[in-house]
């Protein structure tokens, strides 16, 4: 009687214990399945299956609503769908959920930043600048937005906060060095042009615009050094060649620089400016004819020329 009452007790024991593992394998499942379907949109979101991503981010909220990365990423894969404002919904939830996951702060911005709502836009980098003050990426964006209003000091002040956060962050760099230009700051622009250029010794528009400065100073070589290394990375780029040509025309090459506005002038024959130039050149070569017949281009392209480019004369006296 005894044996049979101690096999019921292993018996009811056992099944305790099997239910209670079954329990608990059912309860670890629950737990992670919604991170589960996050990391299999996360995969499709990397593949740029956006529709696929959002069914899964969806599956993940649906198990576990109370997670702030599931609507970020949803909100992001409707951003990369150009659907914004199903976009703009799921950062503000996101937020809602996690007012610390400051990175749909930065997407909104951005956002408001391409819609033209620059006050909004404002308001939305502030706040990540109160919540990550050391994030560079917010300094360089209110940068931008400086540079659309005009505000001159304003880009500098924010392009220079983001440098000092990272001194080597080439977009930063070379936007401080244009606004010094526009400024009329040209041994500051030239400074962090060249800053921008050991980072991207190659990239054209630090070159040439670089080019176009050192011709401002007068400092014909330098330019023709760094304009030749953009003619290298690109030989079809009339603004290179045309900038050469006034490199040559000022270190008294006067041949090379006819040659160098020719061949921009065949890249782009409608540039009333190179047209100009060449006939400038051509006069100093005293072949007045053909000089007059690029002064009728001219102004044939842009009959108002002379009298707003009166400048460009003085500059090959």
């Amino acid at each position: 009687m005894k044996k049979r009452n101690i096999n019921k007790i292993a018996i009811i024991l056992s099944i305790f214990f099997a239910l209670s593992v079954f329990a608990a394998g059912v309860s670890a499942k629950q737990k992670t399945s919604s991170e589960t379907y996050y990391l299999q949109g996360k995969e499709f979101f990397d593949k740029k299956r956006f529709d696929k991503a959002i069914d899964k981010y969806k599956k993940a909220i649906a198990k576990n609503p109370k997670v702030g990365k599931y609507y970020y990423m949803m909100a992001k894969a409707y951003q990369a769908k150009a659907e914004i404002d199903d976009a703009v919904f799921f950062y503000n939830k996101a937020l809602a959920v996690n007012t610390d996951y400051y990175w749909a702060y930065s997407q909104l911005g951005d956002i408001c930043f391409e819609r033209g709502e620059h006050e909004n836009a404002i308001a939305y980098y502030r706040i990540l600048i109160d919540k990550c003050p050391k994030d560079r990426e917010v300094h360089y964006s209110l940068g931008r937005i400086c540079d659309v209003k005009g505000d001159i000091d304003g880009s500098i002040k924010e392009y220079g906060k983001a440098i000092r956060l990272q001194p080597d962050y080439f977009d930063a760099l070379y936007e401080i060095a244009v606004n010094y230009a526009k400024k009329g700051e040209l041994r500051k622009a030239v400074t962090f042009y060249r800053k921008a250029k050991k980072i991207k010794p190659y990239d054209e528009n630090t070159l040439v615009n670089l080019g176009k400065i050192y011709l401002k100073l007068k400092e014909y070589r330098r330019a023709l050094n760094v304009l030749s290394v953009a003619l290298r990375v690109n030989l079809y780029n009339s603004d290179t060649r045309f900038h050469r040509g006034k490199a040559y025309y000022g270190i008294g090459k006067l041949d090379e620089a006819i040659q160098q506005t020719k061949a921009a002038l065949s890249i782009d024959p409608g540039n009333a400016d190179i047209h100009f130039t060449l006939g400038l050149y051509y006069d100093k070569k005293g072949w007045s004819d053909m000089a007059a017949a690029e002064y009728r281009e001219a102004l044939h392209l842009n009959p108002d020329y002379f009298h707003h480019n009166r400048s460009n004369t003085s500059d090959h006296q």
